[in-house]
């Protein structure tokens, strides 16, 4: 009894939460003095002057790869850094004009590029001139990114404030009692924040029908109040439907307001779905950091021409509740007769 009780409870949790937001390479750069922020522009400094000065790298987005490029000038005259500037690049690697670094920069880490600027000795025609370390660091995606530099395009972080650990809010919805015949995880696309270019997620769906009609059953993806960018954002995400043996029954982005059908079922009867949602890698910085909702919605028609009042009884074989309404009836047969037993021993007695 104890047991169906519980089942029940439970039984009436039928919505969850989930969502989706567009994570950022996202890097920044500053200078130091030891452990101070370095401010000495406009000092002035003399031919074998050691200036400490510490570039550190900090990573505010997700986990990337790191190049960085370095150029020292006096008087536009480009001197070898490597002469001049001193710093532990045991993990970096030099190959043409950048260094790049050897692991994968996680987030919410830093590392420094060199500590040390040496002013060179030289002839007086370069008396009074301006030093210029000149330094530019570019960041790519860890995930997806196949090691090519030359394919990436870089572009600007975007100055958009987000969380990095948020996962978003949205809705799963069933129309006319359908929890009844949907069967997801309590964690269905609860991995949808900060995804990136060529990122793809996907969860599965048991469809069974368990009302005594045929029926034909629906998703529809649906939103409300979305900012242009927003919408743009969603008819980049591409939302695929296929049965377990691969057959697609739906290939549309979710910016597409459709009802999707899932097909008909007679009693009893119903399918395996995935249900993929993904990023192409070809989706630039300008839909970084965004954040958005959709609904999940679900439902289905009765095809037998009963009335609405029918949908809602579920068949006396449905294992997800029947089962336990069973033990529950026979735990009280139970009880009763050995209430009954039990007085009629003590009347003996």
């Amino acid at each position: 009894m104890l047991i169906s009780g519980i089942y029940s409870l439970n039984k009436e949790i039928n919505t969850t939460e989930v969502g989706i937001s567009t994570g950022a390479v996202d890097i920044e750069i500053k200078e130091y003095d030891n452990t101070k922020p370095f401010e000495e522009d406009g000092i002035h400094v003399m031919p074998g002057d050691e200036i400490v000065l510490i570039p550190r790298v900090n990573n505010l987005g997700v986990d990337c790869y790191l190049r960085a490029k370095i150029d020292y000038i006096i008087d536009d005259d480009r001197f070898s850094e490597i002469d001049y500037i001193d710093g532990n690049y045991s993990s970096w690697t030099k190959r043409g004009n950048y260094y790049y670094y050897d692991s994968i920069f996680s987030k919410k880490s830093s590392v420094d590029l060199f500590n040390k600027v040496t002013i060179p000795n030289l002839t007086s025609e370069y008396y009074g001139k301006t030093v210029v370390v000149h330094i530019t660091v570019e960041a790519v995606q860890a995930k997806n990114f196949n090691g090519n530099w030359d394919s990436v395009d870089i572009r600007k972080s975007i100055d958009r404030a987000y969380d990095i650990d948020y996962e978003g809010e949205s809705s799963i919805i069933y129309d006319d009692n359908t929890n009844k015949h949907i069967t997801i995880d309590n964690g269905f696309f609860n991995k949808l924040g900060n995804m990136l270019p060529g990122d793809s997620v996907s969860e599965s769906l048991i469809l069974l029908n368990k009302s005594s009609s045929k029926n034909e059953y629906y998703l529809s993806i649906d939103y409300d109040n979305l900012t242009e960018e927003e919408l743009k954002l969603l008819q980049k995400i591409r939302l695929l439907i296929k049965k377990q043996n691969g057959d697609v029954l739906v290939d549309s982005n979710l910016g597409n307001k459709n009802k999707y059908n899932l097909g008909i079922y007679k009693t009893g009867k119903g399918e395996n779905f995935i249900i993929e949602v993904s990023i192409p890698e070809d989706v630039n910085n300008d839909f970084s950091k965004l954040y958005t909702k959709i609904k999940w919605d679900f439902s289905y028609m009765d095809l037998s021409g009963n009335s609405d009042d029918d949908l809602i009884n579920p068949l006396t074989l449905d294992l997800g509740i029947d089962i336990y309404l069973i033990v529950f009836i026979f735990s009280t047969i139970g009880l009763i007769i050995d209430m009954f037993l039990w007085k009629k021993e003590n009347q003996k007695k």
